[in-house]
């Protein structure tokens, strides 16, 4: 089957994209694996008219907007292959092989938290990566800020706005700069370099964390560095660019170096958003999508 876009992905980036495009009367595809990376997530924030919602009601009502119009089909699969020949992209699932003059990946991160006993008990609940997302359910906790390198200070002065009570661990980094050193001093944050050994609580609520030493330290909550990418088995056929840290290189409308093959979202940014920001850029990219496509088969119009 054939059509005029193929979105991979089904979370805000790719349904605002699909929204955007049934809007333009283009048969457009939606594959979807629906596992999203922000299924631990609780509650959504940061977008008017849905603060607090719960991810998987967000994705409801996403899926119910796009799929009224009447050129937007959804499938429940998972990409193995993305082929072009030519101008065409051939999409290969683990069941049928679909084409399409366009094609948009949004299927967010790849995810990888920290090797740690206990993390993932309690991230989505009581650790987390956004100081934008859940800083402020934080407030005023006694919060372990688990980074190192630049990052680190980085997320101290962050998270400094939600609490003044914080406690920085680096899980077995011990080399910090004097200027930082100097800089968590004179704001009386303690800094643990020893490697953590577990993640200590009970129903999802943290309440210590044990290092390798056999110190425990108490904390009411955790923010953590989580390591991201875009290595996706499916786009091995294709000589996609990157910069040197492994992002697409693309323009500003999300246009990679593979003629008609778009990147929107946290795919293109390679980095954690909000969903207001996934979905915004994936209408955005939609929209650029089309005029490339108009202007196209303008130039084609015969009177």
């Amino acid at each position: 089957m054939y059509y005029d876009v193929i979105i991979i992905g089904g979370g805000p980036a790719g349904l605002n994209a699909a929204l955007n495009f049934g809007r333009g009367m283009k048969r457009t595809l939606i594959i979807d694996e629906d596992k999203p990376r922000n299924r631990v997530t609780q509650m959504s924030h940061g977008y008017l008219t849905q603060d607090g919602v719960k991810p998987t009601e967000f994705k409801r009502k996403a899926k119910a907007d796009a799929l009224k119009y009447k050129d937007v089909t959804y499938l429940k699969e998972y990409v193995e292959l993305i082929e072009k020949v030519g101008k065409v992209f051939k999409i290969k699932t683990q069941f049928q092989t679909f084409q399409a003059r366009q094609v948009l990946v949004a299927t967010g991160l790849r995810e990888q938290a920290p090797n740690i006993t206990g993390f993932n008990e309690f991230y989505g609940q009581s650790i987390f990566y956004c100081p934008w997302c859940d800083g402020y359910e934080m407030h005023n906790k006694r919060l372990a800020v688990i980074f190192s390198g630049e990052m680190m200070t980085h997320m101290v002065k962050l998270l400094s706005n939600f609490s003044k009570d914080l406690v920085v661990f680096t899980n077995g980094e011990e080399d910090i700069s004097k200027k930082d050193k100097v800089l968590l001093d004179n704001k009386g944050i303690d800094v643990y370099t020893a490697t953590i050994a577990r993640f200590i609580g009970k129903n999802g609520q943290l309440s210590a964390i044990e290092l390798n030493n056999e110190q425990t330290i108490s904390v009411e909550g955790a923010f953590a560095r989580m390591h991201w990418d875009t290595q996706f088995d499916f786009l091995n056929q294709l000589n996609i660019s990157r910069d040197e840290n492994g992002k697409f290189e693309t323009d500003l409308y999300g246009a990679t170096s593979v003629e008609g093959l778009y990147v929107a979202g946290e795919t293109k940014d390679n980095f954690g958003s909000q969903l207001l920001d996934s979905a915004a850029n994936g209408g955005v990219v939609a929209k650029v999508m089309m005029m490339k496509q108009i202007e196209e088969d303008f130039d084609l119009w015969e009177i």
